[in-house]
Order: C-alpha cells, then structure tokens, then sequence
C-alpha cells in the first residue's frame, strides 16, 4: 500500500518529482508537481520542472506556458529563460525565442547559455558557421550541465554544411530538453 504524500511540502514533492522523472515516471513527476504548485502558486522551480515533463511527454505549448510563469516568479532562473526560448524556437518563433533570451544578455560573453543563445540565434539567421563558433565555445565553456552540452551537439550534427542549404531553424525540429534536471548553469 503506498503511502500518503499529503503532509510534504512543495519542496519535499519537487525533489521526489525529479527523482521519479529520472526514473521516466513521468506521470508520477507531474503529479508530484502539480500538488507542489498547487501548495505553493510561487514556487518557481516547480512550475520550471513541470515544464520540463510536459516538453518530455510532447506537450510543448504547455510546457512553454509553465516556462514563463517559472521566469515571471523568479527572473534569475537563467536556465529557464534558455529552455523557454529553445521551445520558441523549435516551433518556428523566432522572434520569441530572442525575447526570451534576452535576460541572458548580462550573463556576458563567456557564460554557457549566452554562448548556447548567442549560436542558435545565428542559426535561426542562417549564419551557420557563426552558429558552430558560439556553439562550439558554448560546449567548451558548460561545466555545469553536461546534459545541455549534450543537446548543443546534437544541434550543431544538424547544421547544414553550407549557407545555402534549408534554414536549420527549420530542420532541426524540437531538441530534446535535457538540461531541466540539473539547474546549476542558473548562476
């Protein structure tokens, strides 16, 4: 007989959604975090990893829904602002994406997601080699989150290899999300 998670608090139920999500219980994770949510409506990180599962399970619209209230609660979850903007940009809007990523823009030059937002800007232009240098300095520079790096490669495999093939923006389709589960680039 399972027990009751009734008396936990919104804390205790996000880290047993992340715990059970690791273990691809997705339907368990979201209702973890819905009764986490539920019990605290600010509680940022939990509306940022019920993103996370509903860009898992396909849901990206409400995914990105979830994203903007995370970013509204807490405006330095930098991580939150990155997933929000690639969720823009594999459905084919560009121009929120860039909005989304603009509170990044103080992380400066040498910072990961800056350099990660910085390339999959220059490929939503079709620059592509500009795209492969800020990725590929992007990679180098993420020491934090070893599952974003891991989504950067996948993006710059799918590059063409001259300018005048079909825009990558187009072609890549949506990168799966793996950077939720570790939110140390949020600094």
């Amino acid at each position: 007989m399972a027990k009751s998670t009734t008396r936990l608090d919104a804390d205790e139920l996000l880290h047993l959604a992340m715990d059970a999500a690791k273990r691809n219980q997705h339907e368990d994770a979201i209702d973890f975090l819905k009764r986490a949510v539920e019990q605290q409506p600010d509680h940022a990180k939990a509306h940022y990893f019920l993103a996370a599962e509903h860009a898992q399970i396909g849901m990206y619209d409400r995914a990105a829904e979830e994203m903007k209230k995370a970013v509204n609660l807490d405006p330095t979850l930098y991580t939150a602002h990155f997933q929000l903007g690639l969720l823009h940009l594999t459905s084919g809007r560009v121009e929120e994406a860039i909005s989304a990523w603009a509170p990044l823009d103080p992380l400066g030059d040498s910072h990961p997601l800056y350099l990660f937002k910085a390339g999959l800007e220059a490929m939503a232009r079709d620059e592509f080699d500009t795209c492969r240098e800020y990725l590929t300095k992007g990679i180098a520079a993420n020491n934090m989150n070893a599952d974003l790096n891991v989504d950067m490669q996948r993006v710059l495999e799918q590059l063409p290899d001259n300018a005048a093939a079909t825009s990558a923006a187009a072609s890549t389709g949506h990168v799966l999300l793996h950077g939720y589960q570790s939110d140390d680039t949020n600094k």
